[in-house]
Formats: structure tokens, C-alpha cells, sequence
């Protein structure tokens, strides 16, 4: 995936292609790699089922772009960019119900059962349920994936050419943001039985849901961006100078921190997805803990905002760091509820008590527990 970008990069390609040399570099491989036989649905497919689903899909997708737009700030606003994309994936969903319904899986028809029982005033079988809610993460992360990998490559070209620090960070920074989301949106497209990264289980618990979409727009704008200002409020660049030793050294772990972030989101392969439980990961990072992502995306916030210096005494800085620590909260509840929601996993009651034992935290503090 970086060699492909970097060759288009380098040959001045535009963002355009820049964005799918990163995107075909990365799901190609991966899908070739992952690609196993699956044996065909013998079932008879209800077109009218199938139809349904794709008109529930299609409204939920569209109710939640408009939150995203109306209430999701800049970050959210983002979405608006990709929408003839969105529709032209919508056109083609639409074309395949009609003339290969077989091709679209069993999740389609399971939405269009779903909102034919809640017409009915029945509930939800068990499919169903996870049908919808399923299509209702893919509807939600997908589009800001999309939106996101796409400005952090189209940010690489306002960049002011340079050899100083500062900008061989900001190019760091971009492109590992640049890689991070776009296995995300090959994750969140990767959901087929054939690339074994269908979806098992999504948590169900409003826990679950809540600690997870307060971290994206439009919650995120809400709660995060609004409440939690504070952690915006300092940037580690208006502190340190920017060349010479200690600036060398802060950019330099938090290039680090993201670098691990970003190996976090590519160790899923086509399996990354918030929310949902597609398969245990226990290699790269995972290897030592069990939310390597987490954990670095917290610290480097630390170092990125300094929470703890300000100029306007001890109390403003108290209450900066209060606000991060509540944004590491959020985290916290989302680590807690992620491995709830996998417990019922044998692998992940494998998994668990191995890495707390032989983890990083372990090597670190042995008597952790």
C-alpha cells in the first residue's frame, strides 16, 4: 500500500490517484490473500425482501449523513464530499437486487425481513437484528472513512515543501492517518463470507453504542469538540521550537504513538469494524496488549495538546488536563465494553488471560494484577 502510493506520489500524480494507489495497494493483496470458497446459498431469495432491504439501507444511510452533516462540524460536514460516490454505490446495490439478488449475501434480505416484522409489530429474529445493526455501523463509519482517508491525502498537497521538522511531521502524521483510515473503510468493505471477515455479533448493550459514537460526528461535535474543548486548546508546536533536540525527540514519540495506532488498525486486515466481533486478532501489537490502539491514540493526544502547560496559570491547566483524562475515560468504557462483548468468544477466553500475563503491561509491572 505504501510503496503504491509513494510510486504515484512520486510520479505527481494527482490526489485522485495518490488516494486509489493507497486503496488498491492495500485491499488487493489483502483480499487475494484472504479470498476462501464459500458454498452457495441454496435458499430462495424473497425479491421483495431483498428490495425492502435495500430501501431500509438506503434510509438509514441517508438519515445519518444528515446528521453527520448538520451536527458533525468540519469533521462530519467531510461526509458531503463523497456523496456521488454513496450514491453511486447505492445504484449499484439497487442494480444487483434486481438482477442478482444471490450475489448481495444474506444480510439484504435479512434487513428487508427486519423492517417487514417491525411493519408488523413483531420482533426481530436474531438475523435480522444483526442484519440491521451490522448495516447500521457500516453506514455510519463507512462514509467517514471514505471522506477522512481522502483529506488526509488531499492535505499532503498543501503542504509547503521544506526540509525542517515540523514538516517532515506533518507529512508523518498525514500519511499514517492517510493508511489508518483507509484499511479502515477496506474493513468496513470487506464484510463477505469469502474474505472471512463477516460479522458474528455486534454489541448490542447501549454502553456499547454510546462510548463509541460520542468518539465520531455528530456526537463527537456535541460532547468531545464542545464539552472537552479543552484538549484543542494547545498545540505542542506553540511550546517547544521547532528544530533542535526536545522538538526532535516530542514529534518524534508521537510519530511513534501514531505509528502504532495506524499498525493497530492494519494488524485487522479486512476485519477492522467498531462495534461489531469479525474474528480475534492476536498478532502485531496485539501480541502486547489488548487495545494497543487505545492506549497510543491517548498518549499522543497528551503530547500533541500539552494539557498540562498553559499561560495562564495552574488552575487552567488542572482543568485541561481534567478534560483529557475524561476524553480517556471514554476510552476506557469503550475498552471495557469491547472486551464484554467478546468474552463470549473461546479464542478471546484464550486470548485475554495470555496477553495479561505475558503482555507489555506484565514485562512492565509484574504484579499488575
Amino acid at each position: 500500500a505504501v510503496l503504491s502510493f509513494a510510486g504515484a506520489y512520486a510520479a505527481g500524480g494527482d490526489t485522485l490517484v495518490q488516494w486509489l494507489s493507497l486503496m488498491l495497494g492495500a485491499a488487493l493483496p489483502m483480499w487475494w490473500l484472504e479470498f476462501r470458497g464459500v458454498a452457495a446459498s441454496v435458499a430462495t431469495l424473497d425479491r421483495k425482501q431483498v428490495l425492502l432491504g435495500v430501501a431500509t439501507i438506503a434510509a438509514l444511510q441517508s438519515v445519518i449523513l444528515t446528521l453527520q452533516m448538520e451536527l458533525g462540524g468540519r469533521t462530519g460536514g467531510a461526509v458531503a464530499q463523497v456523496l456521488p460516490v454513496l450514491l453511486c454505490g447505492g445504484s449499484v446495490l439497487l442494480m444487483l437486487a434486481i438482477l442478482r439478488p444471490e450475489l448481495l449475501g444474506e444480510t439484504v434480505p435479512a434487513t428487508g425481513r427486519a423492517a417487514f416484522s417491525l411493519l408488523r409489530g413483531r420482533s426481530m429474529a436474531n438475523d435480522e437484528r444483526l442484519a440491521v445493526l451490522g448495516w447500521g455501523v457500516k453506514c455510519f463509519f463507512l462514509p467517514l472513512m471514505l471522506a477522512w482517508s481522502w483529506n488526509w491525502i488531499a492535505g499532503l498537497e498543501y503542504q509547503s515543501p521544506s526540509i525542517g521538522l515540523i514538516y517532515f511531521y506533518s507529512i508523518g502524521i498525514s500519511l499514517l492517518y492517510a493508511v489508518d483510515t483507509a484499511f479502515g473503510l477496506i474493513g468496513y468493505l470487506s464484510t463477505a463470507k469469502c474474505l472471512g471477515g463477516e460479522i458474528r455479533s455486534v454489541d448490542g448493550t447501549i454502553s456499547g453504542w454510546l462510548s463509541a459514537l460520542v468518539c465520531y460526528p455528530p456526537l463527537s461535535a456535541l460532547v468531545v469538540d464542545t464539552w472537552l474543548i479543552a484538549r484543542n486548546a494547545n498545540h505542542w508546536q506553540d511550546w517547544l521550537e521547532s528544530s533542535g533536540v526536545v522538538s526532535g525527540l516530542w514529534a518524534g514519540c508521537i510519530l511513534l504513538l501514531t505509528g502504532i495506532y495506524t499498525w493497530s488498525t492494519v494488524a485487522f486486515g479486512p476485519r477492522f469494524s467498531n462495534l461489531t466481533h469479525r474474528g480475534i486478532i492476536t498478532h502485531g501489537p496485539y501480541r502486547w496488549s489488548k487495545h494497543p490502539a487505545y492506549i497510543s491514540k491517548n498518549l499522543s493526544w497528551w503530547l500533541i495538546s500539552v494539557p498540562f502547560l498553559s499561560t495562564s496559570g495552574v488552575w487552567p491547566a488542572f482543568l485541561s488536563c481534567l478534560a483529557m483524562l475524561a476524553i480517556n475515560a471514554v476510552y476506557w468504557v469503550r475498552a471495557r465494553t469491547e472486551e464484554r462483548h467478546l468474552r463470549h468468544d473461546p479464542v478471546y477466553c484464550q486470548y485475554s488471560p495470555w496477553v495479561r500475563k505475558h503482555g507489555l503491561i506484565a514485562k512492565i509491572w509484574p504484579n499488575a494484577d
